[in-house]
């Protein structure tokens, strides 16, 4: 690697850790999502709202079977 060309690792190594520390404690900004990934997130969201009681029913069951 030549002198022009440090890598995002070489450079956080070189930060005393008093600039590390404040750079590690800025906010980031926030994401702006196109209306696809906005869609595709929504519909992962309900996907895992509706599974979370089918995996919740099928655990609650296997168990009532096991203790018979």
């Amino acid at each position: 690697m030549s002198r022009h060309q440090l890598s995002d690792e070489d450079l956080i190594g070189l930060l005393e850790q008093t600039q590390l520390a404040s750079a590690k404690t800025r906010p980031l900004p926030r994401r702006h999502f196109g209306t696809a990934t906005l869609t595709l997130l929504i519909a992962l969201r309900v996907y895992v709202i509706l599974a979370i009681p089918v995996v919740a029913y099928a655990f609650i069951h296997a168990l009532a079977l096991g203790a018979k």
